[in-house]
């Protein structure tokens, strides 16, 4: 699994190194330092415990983890939006391929 944010300092790019010195193990993970989880979510131990001085990002996976399937509804309907709404843009943009295209579903700031 990816990681549900990107994290300054995150470890995606190092995976490949990384995992070649991590030894087999079937205790408790644990992540002083949790940030995106990159490692964590590359590596999907059953049993872990993640940390991270950031309260606010703690705050995000507590929320995540305690609300999980109305979170999932929602994006899935995001998901199916972005999806209609990408296949009217396509459809429209192969019709006028050289011309700017407005976006009818684009919120005025």
């Amino acid at each position: 699994m990816k990681p549900l944010i990107k994290y300054r300092g995150g470890k995606s790019k190092e995976i490949p190194q990384i995992t070649a010195h991590i030894p087999q193990f079937k205790g408790k993970y644990i992540e002083p330092f949790f940030g995106g989880g990159a490692l964590y979510f590359h590596l999907e131990p059953k049993r872990a415990i993640i940390n991270d001085v950031n309260s606010k990002l703690m705050d995000f996976y507590n929320g995540v983890q305690s609300y999980y399937p109305k979170l999932r509804t929602e994006l899935d309907a995001v998901q199916t939006q972005y999806e209609a709404n990408r296949r009217d843009f396509d459809a429209l943009k192969a019709q006028h391929p050289t011309e700017r295209v407005e976006d009818k579903n684009e919120v005025a700031t």
